[in-house]
């Protein structure tokens, strides 16, 4: 057997020859082109889908914790209701002075004696509703006699509600 190669065998290698590389390179081109807009719009997407998701949790903890203010909410000292100084559409405030308001566009927590501090920012809209112990809407003649209470709030494109009834009536009859 004769291991030397003939001059036929030697021209024989295997490489790309210059046409398959211009055609590869413009196929992979052709291939860019069409799938970057659709990589860059599910980027598009996912930066506002993580924006408004951000803002719904904004706005989540704002009305949970607006909530749990009312549930929270004190008997009076004479026995007459609950111990209410201010309940209208924007703000739900205790006679010592704790509860949350909407100043502006900040949604604020108030402490006892006067502080606060931000719930949410960017808040477009807070709506609150109040109702009886029969469930009937209340023009808050007798803010004392509140029994459940809706909660709205609006920041940019998300609305939240929740309702929210003081457990302070428990075992009370009211």
């Amino acid at each position: 057997m004769n291991t030397q190669q003939t001059p036929a065998r030697m021209k024989q290698t295997r490489a790309f020859t210059l046409l398959e590389l211009i055609v590869s390179m413009m196929v992979m081109s052709v291939i860019a082109v069409v799938i970057t807009p659709i990589i860059m719009s599910s980027t598009d997407a996912y930066a506002v889908s993580r924006d408004t998701r951000a803002g719904t949790d904004r706005v989540i903890y704002a009305l949970e914790r607006a909530a749990r203010v009312v549930r929270q909410a004190p008997f009076a000292a004479d026995e007459s209701g609950l111990d209410v100084q201010s309940a209208t559409a924007s703000q739900f405030i205790f006679a010592d002075g704790s509860g949350f308001r909407l100043s502006g566009s900040q949604l604020e927590l108030l402490k006892p004696g006067g502080g606060s501090s931000v719930l949410c920012m960017d808040v477009d809209r807070i709506q609150l509703a109040y109702f009886d112990a029969a469930g009937n809407p209340m023009s808050l003649v007798a803010p004392a006699q509140i029994h459940r209470v809706g909660l709205q709030i609006s920041s940019g494109p998300v609305t939240l509600e929740m309702y929210a009834m003081p457990r302070a009536w428990i075992g009370r009859g009211g």
